[in-house]
């Protein structure tokens, strides 16, 4: 195995009154559809599409749990848009045994161009909706065929405006335009934008840039230009030359600071503006689709919905404000603590103007620390950052380090955010936000991770025992409340020591607790802790910096081996599962149950999962002749993955790439996954077992959910965890428990492999059942790919 998981008189009239204001309730409620298609322009990695997506599918399941939200992508980036329309009908062509939604979303022009070119692909659906179109022409088009569209022009327009305000007017602006299709609408829409506003003044327009193309024009541009993004098709997906991600921090490094008005602008670099919030679009976009009077909405609806975000360094000339959300703020602070040392310096210089001098540090150190508490706020959420923790620490070691630190962890939250995205998943978390914080006494602080998870300090003087208090936290959380979506969070405490005075000692001390919960299948719901010695490192921050490097860099620590599976009876080949291994440089061989529960910490199982899949389809590609026939390669996959919607297309084109027979692939999850969105589960297997691949159940028998799994869920196969054989074969009463679940699962006409067999007493017993299929190093220990062809292969 190569995955653990991790173990909602006047009477008549006032009557009547009250039966008419229950209609015009119920008509402002939203029509909950039983399945959503979304329609995407481009592939999976788009980061319009992306962030877009992910915010539609949070907004559905606030509306309904169980409404089925399905996605496609035309790729009609990669390739003609022609050839991706042929592509995508010939895809859906081939789902014919599925019904088509009838409520569709359309997000990008190609998306809407391909539904207004074939309705009937995809079944007439009832009602449609569009967001991103930025062809004026087809949004007249559209518009007249019933479509119900959503824009963002306003955004630009106040992301000029705020822009003036900052900088004063008139305000020279240079923009970075796109000359591609795409690219040129949404250049010409902020070139309208521009003219339009008598305080921004158009410097030139640069519809084909680099970095040196924009410094040569901007020394050329008069004094107080500013630079403006606009991106087509330009930069930012995951398919373009990871070079031209970096042009913005080119920029900034030659002192060139450029704006904009998206989400993912600012993670590739830009300065700030005032930018769109996507997750109202989304919101607006489902609203309109869902409602009951959809038919007298709109056919246009603008959304200008918006966050001001901007970096650190103008916080002078935006003073006075507190709408603004501050980007770089540890390099701001750094560079006022240079400034603060230089001070310093100039009043050991000027020792005639000490006092003057002596005032001016107090007075910049006072404004840098008001600063810094202002600015080490998280605005997703309204907590204090874990940096805020560090500051207190170093400026009031004494209060911090007398009482206790412990963490808070949500694993669902971790699944969330692989399956739906980074925003729906801070969403999530500011909805859990609400019921954590009111049960919080009032001496305990809580402080906001990026990883979402969350560190909390108690006060030495604190009431109460912590320990008690913080498990009746957790258990109150896990019964939920009111419209609340029930997680289960876990906790790890720690009570601090004044001799030790190392937040970090601390902190690894609650990291690698909360690793051994995962590791254990989340059994218990806290964790007390000690701290470590500042000599001793942690293995968990150790293995976490070397999967990091790992992962963005490339993979090549990792290697496959396969454990053989054989037929019971005559000791035939019959099958084999990939097993992962790591092999460190410094660290040597590190076990898959200590570094796979790291790795889905992290976020990385998408990333582990695709390349055990591409490896180890690529191996079989190239060994299938030389396999006995029927042999079936088993690869082990995640929840998260397993809910992607590009997972589906990626595995099929693999299968297809290397002339694989689907029947030949079996795709195991384990019983100890999270299983908190059954409904999500059963559409993304039913679509893999359409495809043909079979699908096996995996540690059977010892998670809690196992027969509400089989009865549901379109399984193939099980695997007898071999934690359940070894009891058999001391304990009369468990040996019946696996009679009966043989039994059980040959009744649901499943087939069964037995882990686990180490002694040729075990093999018998299990054949005299009617167990076909064998795994153990009774058979076959898991060997290298090589010595697996030359052992079991006919070359």
């Amino acid at each position: 195995m190569y995955r653990h998981g991790a173990p909602r008189s006047g009477g008549g009239s006032r009557l009547a009154r009250g039966l008419m204001a229950l209609m015009l309730g119920v008509m402002s409620l939203p029509v909950l559809a039983e399945d959503i298609h979304v329609l995407a322009s481009y592939h999976q990695g788009n980061p319009w599409t992306d962030d877009l997506v992910a915010h539609i599918g949070a907004a559905v399941g606030r509306f309904d749990d169980g409404a089925a939200l399905s996605v496609d992508y035309l790729d009609a980036r990669r390739i003609d848009e022609a050839q991706a329309f042929a592509l995508h009908r010939s895809r859906l062509v081939g789902r014919q045994a599925v019904d088509p939604a009838d409520h569709l979303i359309l997000l990008d022009d190609a998306a809407l161009r391909f539904y207004l070119d074939a309705p009937e692909a995809l079944g007439h659906p009832g009602r449609v909706v569009a967001a991103g179109i930025n062809d004026s022409d087809l949004r007249e088009t559209a518009s007249q065929q019933g479509v119900r569209l959503v824009t963002t022009q306003p955004v630009e327009r106040r992301s000029l405006g705020f822009l003036a305000e900052l900088f004063g007017t008139p305000l020279p602006l240079l923009v970075l335009g796109d000359g591609s299709p795409v690219g040129r609408n949404l250049t010409e829409s902020l070139l309208d934008a521009v003219a339009a506003d008598e305080q921004v003044e158009l410097v030139d327009v640069l519809w084909e840039w680099n970095p040196q193309r924009v410094v040569e024009r901007y020394r050329e541009a008069p004094s107080g230009t500013r630079v403006y993004l606009v991106e087509g098709q330009t930069m930012g997906a995951s398919d373009i030359d990871a070079e031209r991600r970096a042009w913005l921090t080119r920029l900034e490094a030659q002192g060139i600071a450029v704006f904009c008005h998206l989400p993912y602008q600012i993670r590739l670099g830009c300065a700030g503006g005032a930018v769109l919030d996507i997750e109202r679009v989304a919101q607006v976009v489902v609203d309109t689709l869902l409602s009951h009077a959809h038919e007298q909405l709109p056919v246009m609806q603008e959304v200008g919905a918006y966050r001001y975000q901007l970096d650190a360094r103008w916080r002078e000339r935006a003073a006075g404000r507190d709408d603004i959300f501050w980007l770089n703020v540890e390099r701001f602070i750094g560079e006022r603590s240079t400034l603060s040392r230089q001070m310093q310096w100039l009043a050991v210089a000027l020792g005639g103007l000490l006092i003057a001098s002596l005032g001016v540090l107090f007075w910049l150190r006072w404004r840098m620390l008001r600063q810094r508490q202002r600015l080490l706020l998280d605005r997703r959420t309204g907590l204090q950052t874990r940096q805020a923790l560090e500051a207190a620490a170093m400026a009031k070691p004494e209060r911090v380090f007398a009482g206790w630190l412990f963490l808070l962890k949500a694993p669902q939250l971790q699944d969330f955010r692989q399956r739906l995205g980074h925003e729906a998943a801070w969403s999530l978390m500011r909805e859990q936000l609400m019921m954590i914080r009111p049960r919080l006494p009032e001496a305990w602080q809580l402080y906001v991770n990026p990883d979402l998870t969350l560190v909390g300090h108690i006060d030495a003087d604190a009431e109460g025992n912590p320990e008690a208090q913080l498990d009746g936290l957790l258990a109150t959380l896990a019964d939920g409340e009111g419209d609340h979506r029930r997680l289960e969070w876990f906790g790890c405490l720690v009570m601090c020591q004044p001799r030790l005075k190392n937040l970090p000692s601390y902190l690894a001390a609650l990291e690698d607790g909360m690793h051994q919960l995962a590791q254990e299948g989340w059994q218990q719901p806290l964790k007390r802790v000690a701290p470590y010695d500042e000599s001793r490192g942690s293995r968990y921050r150790k293995l976490s910096e070397a999967l990091r490097e790992l992962f963005a860099s490339d993979t090549d620590q990792f290697y496959l081996m396969i454990q053989p599976q054989l037929a019971a009876r005559d000791g035939r080949l019959v099958g084999g599962e990939l097993l992962i291994r790591w092999r460190h440089p410094r660290l040597g061989e590190v076990l898959p149950n200590e570094f796979l529960p790291i790795v889905d910490a992290m976020g990385f199982n998408d990333a582990l999962d695709r390349w055990v899949m591409e490896r180890g389809l690529a191996w079989f590609g190239t060994q299938q002749g030389a396999l006995p026939e029927g042999f079936v390669l088993a690869v082990n996959i995640t929840l998260s993955t397993l809910g992607r919607d590009d997972f589906l297309m990626q595995l099929g084109d693999s299968i297809e790439a290397h002339g694989l027979s689907p029947s030949s692939i079996e795709l195991e999850i384990t019983e100890h996954a999270i299983f908190h969105d059954l409904g999500d589960i059963e559409r993304a297997m039913a679509r893999l077992r359409h495809l043909g691949v079979r699908l096996a159940l995996d540690d059977f028998g010892t998670g809690h959910t196992a027969f509400q799994l089989l009865q549901r869920l379109p399984l193939n196969s099980v695997k007898l965890d071999r934690e359940l054989l070894q009891a058999a074969g001391r304990h009369g009463r468990a040996s019946d428990a696996y009679s009966a679940l043989v039994g059980f699962c040959q009744t649901l006409r499943l087939g069964i492999v037995a882990e686990g067999v180490e002694t040729e007493e075990e093999a018998r017993w299990l054949m005299s059942m009617g167990v076909k299929v064998v795994q153990g190093y009774y058979f076959a220990r898991p060997v290298p790919l090589d010595i697996f062809v030359a052992r079991y292969c006919n070359v």
